[in-house]
């Protein structure tokens, strides 16, 4: 009889997506095939402590209401605990779900990398520029990829001359304008802003989060999204679409209340749905991406899609638009785990081969 893979599931971290971070591991441990896997559960805290898997179960064992559970624990730093790292090294492969800081923006990844082991979704370069939107625009638009106009503002530029770059926005962008931290998710510190008034205040709401911020056009169209899987040959999904009564798909939107809905499939001419579907497979390609990943897109009436951003680790709910496209295509929650964990072990053992 084979023995059962032991997978590794790490989650929480120090990101504001913390909670998310949680309720997405929870289902996958849950959904996992047990057939094939041992799930090995590791939960950080929001200060970046590791849990052991033992004290990992017991916190969520813990009955709190969805998106308010939270893995913490008064413990050492990770180097400290000689219990943690001896867990961690006896794990096959690893499944992060941390979101944002130290999570999906390439540090765990190199944190992977350096114990060789392998793990889930793209790798160091590719996560550290899909976290970082004002990087990964510029990628877009040498790959020929249509992106909104923007302006990356950092925090000591609006410090020193936020008039001067105020009458920039208004000159070069208009309004209405998006302001959102450059490195980020779940839409925290974004701001729809119609004036100068109301651009000062959503800078300083973006700074909070990031010391560097886009500022970008507010481009109408139907917000639609594409499930990227696969390494050296990436499939693009069907097309889902965000339906929002909102001014744009903000965290209350996806997570806390009923005012947005997801339809799969996006109800699409199918040039259009095609469309999006090569450009999220070149969006995935120019970061390098390997795994997994799902590309935002705003659609024009009449015109190309325009890259919105990349995600290398979307939200991984079986409610979430990446497994839902997924399954429109006849992949079930459960197989898409097994996949992407497939993935990672075939470009771990390419890295192998070619460092051999």
């Amino acid at each position: 009889m084979t023995a059962k893979m032991r997978l590794g599931v790490v989650f929480g971290g120090q990101s504001a997506e913390h909670e998310v971070s949680v309720v997405s591991a929870m289902e996958l441990l849950e959904a996992a095939d047990p057939a094939r896997f041992e799930t090995v559960p590791f939960g950080v805290t929001r200060d970046g402590r590791w849990l052991t898997p033992e004290e990992t179960r017991a916190r969520l064992a813990r009955e709190e209401p969805l998106f308010q559970k939270r893995i913490t624990a008064d413990v050492p730093p990770l180097l400290e605990r000689t219990d943690v790292l001896a867990e961690l090294r006896c794990v096959d492969v690893v499944f992060p779900l941390v979101h944002g800081v130290n999570g999906e923006d390439g540090t765990l990844q190199g944190m992977l990398e350096m114990f060789g082991l392998p793990y889930a979704g793209c790798g160091v370069a590719a996560s550290a520029v899909g976290m970082d939107k004002a990087l990964q625009k510029q990628l877009f638009s040498q790959a020929g990829l249509k992106v909104a106009r923007h302006l990356t503002v950092l925090e000591h530029e609006w410090r020193g001359a936020g008039d001067d770059l105020a009458r920039t926005v208004e000159a070069s962008l208009g309004y209405p304008a998006f302001v959102k931290p450059s490195n980020g998710g779940s839409s925290l510190g974004v701001s729809k802003v119609r004036s100068r008034e109301d651009l000062g205040e959503a800078m300083r709401a973006a700074f909070r989060m990031d010391r560097k911020v886009l500022v970008e056009e507010a481009v109408r169209g139907r917000e639609v999204d594409c499930g990227v899987l696969g390494n050296d040959e990436p499939q693009a999904s069907p097309v889902g679409e965000v339906v929002t009564s909102g001014e744009f798909y903000d965290y209350a939107a996806k997570y806390l209340d009923d005012s947005a809905r997801i339809v799969a499939p996006a109800e699409l001419p199918e040039a259009a749905a095609s469309a999006v579907r090569e450009s999220a497979v070149r969006a995935f390609k120019a970061i390098d991406g390997s795994g997994f990943a799902r590309v935002d897109f705003l659609l024009p009436a009449d015109g190309a899609p325009v890259v919105n951003e990349i995600n290398t680790l979307p939200g991984f709910r079986p409610v979430s638009m990446f497994p839902r496209l997924w399954a429109i295509a006849g992949i079930t929650y459960r197989e898409l785990i097994s996949r992407i964990v497939d993935l990672a072990i075939e470009r771990f053992r390419e890295g192998r081969r070619r460092g051999a």
